[in-house]
């Protein structure tokens, strides 16, 4: 497993140093060293920003999981240099995001950022890695106002909420529902994803009847679901993830809506790291993702298999995260042989990343900096005595625009 680091400022002291004294061999040779040469002795330094605690914990631990375990598969190191992972939580909190962000870049001197999954801790960041010029690999946000912030170090792994959202937008009006009442989380990721959903589905004709706006880490939706039984809308459609994600999904079923007023969500809403707490609650929920432990391809076989076996359960799309970012600082690095000094060249170099990921094909969109993949729409049913999603429809290689949608 990378190292974690316990005293930053120590393995600092102790690379520059080294790189000294290299400096001094090479000098009592007669020749000068590359700088290249003496980083490439120097560890790479990877901050791992991202909500370790509160409703995301879940969420962020299986991001470092899956970038773990891909950086174990390569044996740890990326062109000679022996990976090194700083964590920091940032509490979901977009303040405390900024602060540990700080830490990581000046005090830790960290080489790459990457992680971060709450939009509002996102968005909070964007100013500061737009004035350092810090590179940065977002695995995790997926609000898509972070695709138009035009900071040229900031790429995202992840997705944008838009590719999956307003895709389902669209299929819910033309296969589910052609009104609706729409829930989600009261943050920044939650309304997005709401007028994701809206801009396919209104574009197509679709009628929204209402919206609700829970607060985040709620622990009863009892008002709420009251509320939705009143209105007894044709169809709804949820955003919630991580604990909300469990409780929301489970009284549902308990308040008697289940099967009476049809449920369809965000894919993150009934993903594999809330369906064996939701159970067969979750049954019959339809949503749109760009992932599913359940697709069939080599890719995902392998990523699935190996996942298990190391953290003895099923990835969920969090997962995937982490072990793709870990793909594309691997993918980058080995092209410019770990210079991680040079920011035009990383930034080319990541541009030019494309692989088969356990997601499908996975290229960037040059325009954004954000993949281009496909997006599932899936089913939760039971498949092999479990509870899992099932792929009923697929949408290839879908991109956000160019420029932000209004």
């Amino acid at each position: 497993m990378p190292n974690d680091i316990l005293r930053p400022r120590a393995a600092g002291d102790r690379r520059r140093f080294l790189s000294h004294t290299g400096a001094l061999g090479a000098a009592a040779l007669g020749v000068h060293a590359p700088a290249i040469l003496a980083q490439s002795k120097a560890p790479l330094r990877i901050g791992v920003l991202n909500s370790f605690s509160k409703v995301f914990a879940a969420l962020a631990q299986a991001n470092l999981n899956g970038m773990n375990l891909y950086f174990d598969q390569i044996g740890g190191t990326i062109a000679g240099r022996k990976i090194e992972i700083v964590r920091e939580d940032d509490e979901i909190n977009p303040q405390v995001g900024l602060q540990k962000l700080k830490k990581l870049v000046e005090s830790d001197r960290v080489d790459i950022v990457a992680g971060v999954q709450a939009s509002n801790v996102a968005m909070a960041i964007v100013d500061y890695l737009r004035q350092s010029q810090q590179f940065f690999l977002c695995s995790g946000a997926g609000i898509a106002a972070l695709s138009y912030v035009n900071v040229p170090n900031f790429f995202r792994c992840s997705t944008s909420g838009w590719q999956g959202h307003s895709v389902m937008g669209e299929w819910n009006h033309d296969n589910f529902s052609k009104e609706a009442l729409l829930i989600a989380s009261d943050f920044a990721g939650g309304r997005d994803t709401l007028a994701e959903f809206k801009n396919g589905f209104v574009k197509k004709g679709g009628k929204v009847i209402k919206e609700i706006y829970p607060p985040l880490g709620n622990n009863d939706f009892s008002t709420y679901l009251a509320d939705i039984r009143s209105v007894n809308p044709p169809g709804v459609f949820a955003f919630f993830a991580g604990s909300d994600a469990v409780r929301f999904v489970k009284q549902y079923s308990e308040y008697g809506l289940r099967g009476k007023i049809k449920l369809s969500s965000s894919g993150f809403m009934v993903e594999s790291d809330v369906l064996p707490s939701q159970g067969r609650d979750a049954l019959g929920i339809l949503s749109s993702l760009h992932y599913a432990d359940t697709l069939d391809n080599p890719e995902n076989k392998k990523f699935v298999a190996e996942y298990r076996a190391r953290f003895k359960e099923y990835p969920s799309v969090y997962s995937e995260y982490g072990y793709v970012a870990a793909r594309c600082i691997h993918d980058m690095l080995t092209r410019i042989d770990g210079n991680t000094q040079d920011r035009e060249k990383m930034r080319a170099a990541m541009l030019a990343t494309q692989f088969n990921a356990p997601r499908g094909p996975f290229p960037f969109n040059t325009a954004t900096q954000n993949p281009v993949h496909n997006v599932y729409i899936r089913e939760v049913a039971e498949l092999d005595g479990r509870v899992a999603n099932k792929v009923i429809a697929t949408v290839r290689d879908v991109r956000e625009p160019a420029t932000k949608p209004t």
